[in-house]
């Protein structure tokens, strides 16, 4: 190595090295590994006078040094030009002629001078070696090689802004190299990849300072080795980003990873050679793409979302991640950029934070209230986010991770105000005020917000067992009178909470699951204390981590003296939200949300002349939709709206003779299709008492269904759920056939027929025929061909209430009556339809089942 070398220290400018040479050759240059690629014969023995380099062996500009004297005249500056433009067009994108007072910055693939919108700064090589260049002056400096880099060829000579880069496939390369060789739960690597996410960002940024920089930690490692660069970064720079972003009262900060350090901070030096392959990715990444500072506002917004579907144990996370098209949804539905000065907009449940991140980034308005004024960060609008969490390290997470999030989402106001003084104010003012994590068991819950917010955005969390257990915890704090109604769930309790929590007037826009949108106390809550403006229907695994169901619900709070409403609801059915619901999560063309956001916009303006000019969207208006039992609002939509839409498989429906044409196919005998042209019907209500009992059964434990002779039907009507003595709800009287149906679980109809004994549990209903007009066996036949009409399930279940909403066909003579002919007629081709299938059942077996082989012996 050349004395020169020896004695040369590179000088930072942000994430660039600058060398000041000139008595080096690029050969020598070479040999040092100060130059990755290979030189040229004709330009070995050049002697530039410096180099800037990204990380060692990447040459981004070359330095020619000369007099004023020598810049006095075009002619000598042409001649200054020409004479390094090759080496420099050969190792990089930037020549850089200078006097140290001119500066001409040179696209050496034309020898052209750069233009620029702006002015382009002095590259003043004493001041930078002496150390005495303004931090805004490297700033610009660092931003002209980043421009020069990213847009100068050999048909272009003007600047401009790099690319904006989306390094989702660089964080999941990461995530997946630190979980492979760590072995550590994957909801920790995550940690680690963001903590290291974050430091590389802050460093691309300008805001943590040269000896604590990425470039300074990973050029380390490749001269000192690898356990002093894990060491320097967890001693100097973790500690760097701990000063700039202390904890918060709530002793939570932006990092959290325990992979590379230990509890204590210090340098877990078994992960260094881990550590440092780590930095070089990012590195590389640099190289190829550009700088940390110019990251697309799509990977901003799913910087986490992108882990999910990497394993389980990430998937389990997925409860606090609302998928970002529906956050952006439900800020666009929500008006948050019309907040009035001095108003508060608040997500009780926050998760990592998206929907008041999001908020702020959809509003100029709110976005410009975070700039410095005077030094100080004064927001007109107050955001604040809760999450809940005990003494233990694990229950942080979130909030760190939401944290993490704010410094991601405000990245470009962190690149125009770097220094030290706004890092501070923004630390104390955005970061540690926007999310507070709550160290109770009742966390939000405890918490006396009665009347203070304008707007809340939130998706709570969805528990039913359990929380049996938070009400009891409620109940000891002398809180329940906050929550009067008796809901089932935790998100019953959310709801009541963010209720009590609004202003008179203020509004609500919340996820909530099917079942509670199927609790009629709830519903009679929501109505009394507040305006129903909009039911939006999710469709199923709009979420990670579940299957469940989901809605869009919002509301108004009620002022003293409004009047009862009268506005209509709007209601929309969202089939896809603009990415796979499977595990992947990839891009798809179809986002309804996109139509429903601009719909309901139109729709606030003037709710009562709305009218929808799309199938997805129903105006409800009030007097119906005050009736409704439950607010499952797609539930309210036609199967043949659903078919239209696409949101159920169309049923292939045959007539006798389509069916005898498959039957012929398969072997069977053929059905007489005669006697079915011209028959009418009348539909029939199952709420009807002249014609019907209806009732439910009588709860039997497990326990109490051990002896006896009389069998139980529960949920599952096909099956036996245990024996009875007695059954004291039917009297013990089978004299009549019954039908019987499962309130829950799989829902279906069962006929039992006259003198058969059984007792029905209150998972099970009987409907007994009064009328003796309708004949049972066919009242069976057509309540099982249309039960899935109704939608009943698990959520939606087949309780008395619901069940009496169900109506039959049937069939009618000439004049009008049931005729019992016609139905005992009908019953008959259902059985012969029956049987045909279990012959076609049975054939098909056989052909499934059959050995065939072509041995003729």
């Amino acid at each position: 190595m050349s004395e020169e070398l020896l004695q040369t220290a590179g000088v930072r400018i942000g994430r660039y090295t600058y060398y000041r040479l000139g008595a080096t050759t690029l050969a020598a240059l070479h040999r040092a590994g100060m130059i990755g690629r290979s030189i040229p014969e004709n330009i070995r023995n050049k002697k530039p006078d410096g180099i800037v380099t990204l990380g060692k062996g990447v040459v981004k500009a070359c330095i020619e040094y000369k007099t004023p004297r020598e810049l006095a005249t075009s002619g000598r500056i042409a001649s200054a030009i020409e004479q390094e433009r090759e080496p420099a067009r050969l190792l990089c994108n930037l020549l850089i002629v200078t006097d140290g007072e001119r500066t001409i910055w040179i696209n050496p693939h034309t020898g052209n001078r750069i233009t620029s919108e702006r002015t382009l700064p002095t590259f003043d090589a004493k001041a930078l070696v002496a150390r005495a260049a303004s931090v805004e002056e490297l700033r610009r400096i660092e931003r002209t090689i980043d421009e020069a880099d990213h847009s100068l060829s050999s048909a272009n000579d003007h600047i401009s802004s790099p690319a904006l880069l989306d390094p989702s496939q660089l964080a999941r390369t990461i995530w997946q190299k630190i979980w492979i060789n760590t072995g550590k739960e994957p909801e920790k690597c995550l940690y680690n990849v963001v903590e290291l996410f974050v430091f590389k960002f802050l460093s691309d940024l300008g805001v943590l300072e040269a000896h604590n920089n990425f470039a300074q930690v990973h050029e380390l490692g490749k001269e000192a080795g690898r356990e002093a660069a894990l060491t320097s970064y967890a001693r100097l720079s973790r500690q760097a980003i701990r000063r700039l972003f202390p904890d918060g009262p709530d002793h939570t900060t932006i990092i959290n990873g325990t992979i590379f350090v230990n509890e204590r901070g210090e340098p877990n030096l078994s992960q260094a050679r881990l550590f440092c392959e780590v930095l070089d990715d990012f590195q590389a990444f640099d190289r190829q793409q550009g700088s940390f500072r110019y990251i697309q506002r799509e990977f901003k917004t799913r910087l986490y979302e992108s882990f999910l579907r990497e394993s389980a144990g990430l998937r389990l996370l997925g409860q606090y991640f609302t998928p970002r098209n529906v956050v952006q949804a439900v800020v666009r539905m929500s008006d948050a950029d019309a907040l009035p000065d001095g108003a508060s907009l608040c997500d009780p449940f926050c998760g990592v934070g998206g929907f008041l991140l999001e908020a702020i980034i959809e509003s100029p308005r709110l976005l410009a209230q975070f700039e410095p004024h005077n030094g100080a960060i004064e927001p007109a609008v107050s955001i604040v986010g809760y999450d809940r969490g005990t003494d233990e390290r694990e229950d942080e997470r979130t909030i760190i991770l939401a944290k993490a999030n704010t410094i991601i989402y405000f990245s470009d106001l962190m690149a125009k105000y770097h220094d030290s003084e706004f890092i501070s104010e923004f630390a104390r003012k955005v970061v540690n005020s926007m999310f507070v994590l709550l160290r109770t068991n009742l966390g939000t819950f405890e918490m006396d917000n009665d009347g203070r917010h304008d707007l809340i955005l939130t998706n709570p969390p969805y528990v039913t067992r359990g929380s049996s257990s938070l009400k009891a915890a409620l109940t000891d704090a002398g809180l329940t009178d906050r929550y009067p109604a008796s809901g089932r769930g935790t998100e019953a309790l959310a709801l009541q909470w963010i209720i009590r929590s609004l202003k008179p007037g203020g509004s609500a826009f919340v996820i909530v699951p099917d079942g509670l949108l199927n609790q009629e106390t709830m519903l009679d809550y929501v109505k009394r204390a507040c305006f129903v403006r909009a039911v939006v229907s999710l469709p199923v695994r709009t979420f990670y981590s579940t299957p469940k169901k989901t809605y869009i619900l919002a509301i108004q709070r009620k002022g003293r003296d409004d009047p009862p409403q009268r506005s209509p609801v709007f209601t929309y059915l969202v089939s896809e939200i603009g990415e796979s619901r499977d595990a992947r999560r990839w891009a798809v063309a179809q986002n309804d949300l996109t139509e429903m956001t601009g719909l309901f916009n139109q729709f606030k303006g003037s709710p009562d002349t709305f009218a929808s000019p799309s199938l997805r969207c129903k105006v409800a208006p009030w007097m119906a939709f005050d009736g409704y039992r439950h607010w499952m609002m797609d539930r309210y939509w036609s199967p043949d709206e659903l078919q239209e839409l696409g949101e159920v498989e169309e049923a292939e429906e045959l007539d006798i003779r389509e069916f005898n044409d498959l039957l012929s196919l398969a072997g069977c005998e053929p059905l007489d299709p005669s006697g079915m042209e011209q028959v009418r019907f009348v539909n029939v209500s199952l709420g009807d008492e002249s014609l019907f009992e209806v009732q439910i059964g009588e709860r039997v434990l497990k326990k109490d269904s051990l002896e006896g002779d009389i069998p139980c039907i529960s949920a599952n009507v096909h099956d036996v759920f245990g024996h009875v003595t007695e059954s004291r709800l039917l009297g013990n009287d089978w004299s009549r056939p019954s039908i019987v149906w499962g309130v829950d679980g799989n829902f279906d109809w069962r006929f039992i027929e006259a003198g058969t004994r059984f007792h029905p549990t209150d998972h099970c209903g009987v409907l007994r025929i009064r009328d003796p007009n309708i004949d049972p066996e066919y009242l069976w036949h057509t309540l099982r061909a249309t039960r899935e009409r109704y939608g009943f399930d698990r959520t939606y279940r087949a309780k008395l209430k619901n069940i009496v909403q169900v109506a039959a066909p049937v069939p009618v003579s000439d004049d009008g009556v049931m005729s019992l002919e016609l139905q005992r007629g009908m019953a008959a081709r259902y059985r012969e339809i029956e049987e045909r299938r279990a012959r076609a059942r049975d054939l098909l077996q056989q052909i499934v089942d059959a050995r065939v082989t072509l041995d003729s012996g």
